[in-house]
């Protein structure tokens, strides 16, 4: 069965996470070639899904195919299928995921690993709407729309000669940007929460939610695996926690293994512990806390420096060198 993916499960309020969703609204219901640009972990599969559950393919086949997870030739044998005796071990006649999509939407992501032969098949999929099997003589219909994904610039691999220019016309029919997580800060707070909720409701167990030190850390993250990192993050807070609400001490059992503090020692026995376990506890926290506090103000001031420190009461020069030990850089000096 296809996992059906509704507007409601997008989360995000951010601006440019809104123009996206409507972006994915308007092209759902026309046969339009998207693609989609990010880096690893935006989300780009979720919207391919909620492309298809919103065009007139819904009750069709949504199959997903990583570019990235095949040798060339597994994979060209993969899409296009084989007929027996084409290479060595096929022993039978086999239908690609072309032919097994029929009518349905075919998701490609990591376009850019593509070989230039399989590229080259790729095209005339699109400008034909037939396909060969590998080994085959017999031309077969194809009655699919292509949703593709990239985390790479396929402009500069076009320049370099690694990508087909005719293919990258094809593709960029309607593209789509997803921005990394970093570009939306203030979805973390609602994509936390929302993993906290799936995570309870999956096991059952009970926690709250957040401290506001917590959720601050979690927010001032560069996250370079972007939501499925939070995801995973999320998932193993809940699994540490004991109490009702997830803390510091949780968080940096979690962002900080290898530190001499760790779960089983968050409660110190003797006063040299207590005093390290502060101390650990500090350095890990409260410079994600510092961070937020500076782009907070910024933010509540437009990115003026003089109105966000006198906002917060600091003299200018000290909340200067605040942003400058965290390399924070306003709109407006």
């Amino acid at each position: 069965l296809v996992k059906r993916v509704s507007a409601h499960e997008i989360i995000g309020h951010n601006p440019i996470m809104m123009d996206v969703l409507a972006k994915a609204r308007k092209v759902a219901p026309t046969d339009s070639t998207v693609l989609f640009v990010g880096e690893s972990g935006t989300g780009k599969e979720l919207f391919a899904r909620y492309i298809h559950n919103n065009s007139d393919r819904a009750t069709k086949q949504f199959v997903a195919v990583d570019c990235s997870t095949f040798s060339p030739s597994l994979l060209e044998s993969e899409l296009f299928g084989h007929v027996k005796g084409a290479f060595t071990g096929a022993i039978a006649d086999k239908p690609g995921i072309f032919e097994i999509a029929e009518g349905g939407t075919l998701f490609l992501d990591d376009i850019a690993n593509l070989s230039l032969e399989t590229q080259a098949k790729l095209l005339r999929v699109l400008e034909m709407r037939e396909f060969k099997p590998v080994g085959g003589s017999k031309e077969l219909a194809a009655n699919i729309r292509i949703v593709t994904a990239t985390n790479k610039e396929l402009k500069s691999m076009v320049q370099d000669g690694t990508f087909r220019e005719d293919l990258y016309y094809r593709l960029n029919v309607f593209p789509i940007y997803l921005p990394p997580l970093r570009e939306r800060r203030d979805d973390i707070g609602r994509l936390a929460y929302h993993f906290l909720r799936h995570f309870c409701k999956k096991t059952g167990k009970r926690i709250e939610g957040f401290t506001e030190n917590a959720l601050t850390v979690l927010i001032n993250r560069e996250w370079p695996g972007n939501v499925r990192e939070l995801k995973n993050v999320i998932e193993r807070l809940f699994i540490l926690a004991d109490g009702e609400m997830i803390d510091s001490a949780v968080l940096a059992a979690h962002l900080h293994p290898n530190r001499k503090i760790s779960q089983s020692s968050l409660v110190p026995t003797t006063l040299k512990e207590l005093k390290e376990a502060k101390k650990l506890l500090l350095e890990n926290g409260f410079s994600h806390i510092e961070r937020g506090f500076v782009i907070n103000a910024l933010r509540l001031c437009g990115g003026n420096v003089t109105r966000a420190a006198e906002r917060t009461g600091m003299k200018r020069p000290n909340f200067h060198s605040l942003m400058k030990k965290h390399s924070i850089r306003a709109e407006k000096e």
